[in-house]
């Protein structure tokens, strides 16, 4: 008899344990590519403030890929370009700013970035007369115009070319900076 109850007791155990167990829910751990992604590009940006340039690079392009097309991603692209040129490899940063660029066409500071890059590769003069080609359809191809005139050391062209650009495209979001840059390039002069 003492056999049947302690079985009883058992059985009626596991029917409760398993009943509780049922509705426990498990802690689900959701991983977040873009969180990780602007970790990844925080990291990078350290490395690269201690001039840890492989390091940085390898955390800039684990942003990239764990956030590839989005307005953000263009940042990690601008910053792995930026490390490129610290380290020589200026055809590299070009082709991460025209990514950047693609992603964020109204970030001022990429189309001047890519100006440098043109100027360490020697290549202004033919991108100028690409750009200058490509300005008929594309107006922002009116900015990198004025910026590479300026790295060809025409200033005032390549500032007229930008007020230009302010002048036709007044409403576009990358006016005002343009604007702003034109005056504080105006006002070094004097």
């Amino acid at each position: 008899m003492m056999k049947f109850k302690l079985l009883i007791i058992l059985f009626s155990l596991q029917f409760l344990l398993t009943g509780m167990c049922a509705q426990a829910k498990m802690d689900v751990y959701k991983i977040d590519a873009q969180k990780n992604a602007v970790d990844h590009n925080n990291r990078g940006v350290i490395y690269m403030q201690d001039r840890y340039y492989a390091a940085a690079i390898k955390e800039f392009q684990l942003a990239v890929l764990l956030d590839p097309d989005t307005q953000a991603s263009s940042v990690y692209y601008a910053n792995l370009a930026n490390c490129y040129m610290k380290i020589g490899y200026p055809a590299l940063a070009q082709d991460t700013l025209q990514r950047a660029i693609k992603l964020n066409p109204m970030n001022l500071s990429y189309y001047e970035d890519l100006a440098v890059a043109f100027k360490k590769q020697k290549i202004l003069s033919q991108k100028l007369k690409y750009y200058q080609k490509d300005s008929q359809k594309n107006p922002l191809s009116q900015i990198m115009v004025g910026f590479i005139l300026i790295e060809q050391g025409k200033t005032e062209a390549g500032l007229a070319k930008l007020q230009e650009f302010a002048y036709t495209e007044p409403d576009l979001i990358i006016t005002a900076g343009v604007k702003k840059y034109v005056d504080a390039r105006t006002n070094e002069k004097f």
